[in-house]
């Protein structure tokens, strides 16, 4: 049996708080054993709030993007796909896993027990910079615009791929199971790529 890969995953929220706040924006960047990149995936996700205090001045998000956007109900099904038969991984990783657990159990579907790889406690065992930005910087990851999840998820496997050529031991993580969900519906809505994120 061959072993499995990684899906890099990211989320930005209205908050800090995953029982108040919600997600708008989700990815998820496919890499082999190996650290090829074989997939990614990105959405706004509309929440139904246009309110998004201090945190748009985090992801840059602007409330009318979320107007054609799908719910998080109309993506499930696409993120589960993504994440499927990959072992996942974030930076910070509780803070995304409460997230989508969060919206998961807003659907009426339950705790789906996601657990991932986090990279920011790897690098903290290493003696590496804490903030993926520094930790990308220190590892020679590019990372285009900090905050929007695609460009995170895309920095994210970059430096997953330097942990795996570095050999460095990481935690023991099951792939994430096949679920029965929503059906995938191919909906996504990319934000506009003229409108650049914060840098930091």
């Amino acid at each position: 049996m061959s072993a499995p890969g990684f899906a890099c995953f990211d989320v930005e929220t209205t908050g800090l708080d995953p029982g108040l706040a919600r997600v708008i924006e989700v990815a998820v960047v496919r890499i082999s054993p190996t650290g090829e990149v074989v997939g990614e995936w990105t959405t706004l996700v509309d929440a139904g709030i246009r309110e998004f205090g201090a945190s748009q001045r985090i992801h840059g998000i602007q409330p009318e993007w979320l107007d054609s956007a799908p719910t998080f109900t109309e993506i499930a099904g696409d993120l589960a796909a993504e994440l499927s038969d990959y072992v996942p991984v974030a930076h910070n990783a509780l803070f995304d896993i409460h997230f989508l657990e969060s919206e998961w159990k807003r659907m009426g579907i339950g705790a789906m027990g996601l657990k991932a790889i986090d990279t920011l406690e790897v690098a903290r065992e290493h003696g590496l910079p804490g903030r993926l930005g520094l930790l990308a910087k220190a590892l020679e990851v590019p990372l285009d615009d900090a905050h929007q999840a695609l460009d995170d998820s895309m920095a994210l496997a970059g430096v997953m791929t330097a942990f795996l050529e570095k050999e460095f031991e990481l935690p023991r993580v099951e792939p994430f199971p096949r679920v029965f969900l929503p059906a995938p519906t191919g909906r996504s809505e990319c934000r506009p790529r003229r409108h650049r994120g914060p840098v930091g």
